[in-house]
């Protein structure tokens, strides 16, 4: 969630790299994540199978925590990119670091 916020949202982000950036952290996650969860990023995908074949055990950790991650994401992102000004007036080459070393995010 947390590129996505950054991809989708940002103005200073490169849009026409947006879906190369998703992509890869999909990518990642299927890598290091699958193994052990089974590469299950979707609450809906989890719970279509728990269902056909009535086996409930555990799916609530694949419920709760996607959506927690996706929460905690766009929290962390928005926090991260705070400014005290609206987003149609950040330009293109600012950034939150040095709005702060100047003394803008306040």
């Amino acid at each position: 969630m947390f590129v996505v916020s950054g991809v989708a949202t940002d103005n200073r982000a490169i849009g026409e790299l947006a879906g190369l950036a998703v992509g890869a952290t999909v990518l990642l996650n299927v890598m290091f994540a699958g193994p052990i969860t089974g590469a299950s990023m979707n609450p809906a995908r989890s719970l279509g199978p728990a269902i056909v074949h009535h086996e409930y055990r555990g799916i609530w950790i694949y419920l709760v925590s996607p959506t927690l991650g996706a929460v905690a994401g766009t929290w962390a992102y928005t926090f991260i990119r705070y400014t005290n000004k609206p987003v149609r007036e950040i330009s293109k080459s600012a950034s939150f670091l040095k709005a702060v070393a100047n003394g803008g995010a306040k």
